[in-house]
C-alpha cells in the first residue's frame, strides 16, 4: 500500500510585493508502509536526540514558519542547525529511493482570478475549485508515474480553507479524486481525462483522509521542504554552482546568505543536486525525476 502526505502553502496578499512571484505550491511526500515505519522511527530518534521530542512527548513541531528562529539559535549556540539535519532525513530517503516528493506549483495572482471567475459562473464554493487543483498535483507529480494501479491512501493536512474557518469536506475531495463527479466540476483550464485513465484512479484511490501536522512527522518534513521551494519559487532563484564545476558561458555569482531562509533554501538545493543524478535539477522548472516530481501548472486561456 502507497501512502501520500499532502499540503498546500501559498504566498500571502500583504507579502505581494516582497516577492517576485507570488505563489501557490502543492505538495506532498509518497512511501510504501514499510518504509513509512522505517522513517518515523528515524525521526522519533532524531528528534528525541536533538531536543525536539520533550520528556512529556508533546513534539515540538518542525515548521518553515521557525526557520528564522533555528537558524539564528544555532549561530548563537555554535551547533548544527537541526533543521538541515532534519532535511539530510529526508534527502537520505530520496537517494535510497525510499521516498518521492513532488509539488505543483502556480502563480497565485492567476490563481485568484480564475478562481473568481469560478465562482461567479458556478453555484458552488471555493472547496470544488481548490479540490480540482489538487487532483492535478496527485496525478501529475504520482499517479500517473508512480501509483499506477496500486493501492493508496492520500492523507490531507487538516487547514481552514486560509483562516476563512471553513473545514475541507473531505468527502468533496474523495468524489472528486475518485472521478465519480469530475466533469460536473471541471472550471475552464482543467484536464480532461480517458475512460481509461477514469477507471485508473478509481482503481487507485482507496482513502482519503486528513492529519494534523503537529502529530505528522510526515506533512512536517514535507511542510519544510515546500517552504524551501516556495521561498525559491518566490525568489526566482537559480539553482547554485555545484561544487567543481566549471561554466565558461557566465559568472554567476554565488547567493549571498542574508538569513536562515536564505541559508536554508540554499542547503536544500545543494543537497538535492549532490544526489547522482539530480545535478542538472531546476525547481523553477518542470522536473519528472523518479523521485522528484515538479509540475508548473497554467490555466488553459
Amino acid at each position: 500500500m502507497l501512502k501520500i502526505f499532502c499540503d498546500e502553502t501559498w504566498t500571502a496578499q500583504r507579502d505581494f510585493s516582497k516577492v517576485k512571484t507570488p505563489t501557490i505550491v502543492f505538495y506532498g511526500v509518497m512511501l510504501d508502509e514499510l518504509a513509512e515505519q522505517s522513517l518515523l522511527q528515524k525521526i522519533e530518534v532524531f528528534k528525541d536526540k536533538r531536543g525536539l521530542l520533550p520528556p512529556e512527548n508533546a513534539p515540538i513541531e518542525v515548521k518553515w514558519q521557525k526557520v528564522e528562529h533555528e537558524w539564528k539559535e544555532a549561530k548563537k549556540n555554535q551547533q548544527l542547525n537541526r533543521y538541515e539535519e532534519f532535511l539530510d532525513i529526508f534527502f537520505d530517503e530520496v537517494k535510497s529511493k525510499r521516498l518521492s516528493f513532488g509539488y505543483m506549483f502556480l502563480d497565485k495572482r492567476e490563481y485568484d482570478r480564475v478562481q473568481k471567475g469560478f465562482l461567479e459562473n458556478q453555484n458552488d464554493n471555493k472547496q470544488n475549485f481548490f479540490f480540482m487543483l489538487y487532483f492535478q498535483f496527485l496525478y501529475h507529480c504520482f499517479i500517473k508515474n508512480q501509483v499506477k494501479q496500486q493501492p493508496c491512501e492520500i492523507w490531507i493536512d487538516n487547514k481552514n480553507m486560509g483562516g476563512e474557518g471553513q473545514q475541507y469536506e473531505i468527502g468533496k475531495l474523495k468524489e472528486i479524486l475518485n472521478k465519480k463527479i469530475y466533469n460536473e466540476y471541471t472550471p475552464k483550464g482543467q484536464m480532461v481525462l480517458s475512460q481509461e485513465m477514469k477507471k485508473q484512479l478509481v482503481d487507485s484511490i482507496q482513502l482519503v483522509s486528513l492529519a494534523e501536522s503537529k502529530n505528522e512527522h510526515l506533512v512536517q518534513i514535507s511542510d519544510l521542504c515546500a517552504g524551501c521551494v516556495r521561498y525559491i519559487l518566490e525568489n526566482q532563484i537559480e539553482p547554485p554552482e555545484i561544487i567543481n564545476q566549471l561554466s565558461f558561458l557566465d559568472s554567476k555569482q554565488p547567493r549571498e546568505i542574508l538569513n536562515g531562509r536564505d541559508d536554508l533554501t540554499d542547503y536544500f538545493y545543494r543537497s538535492l543536486m549532490a544526489i547522482k543524478g539530480y545535478d542538472d535539477i531546476n525547481l523553477l522548472k518542470i522536473s519528472y525525476h523518479h523521485r522528484f516530481n515538479i509540475f508548473p501548472f497554467a490555466f488553459q486561456k
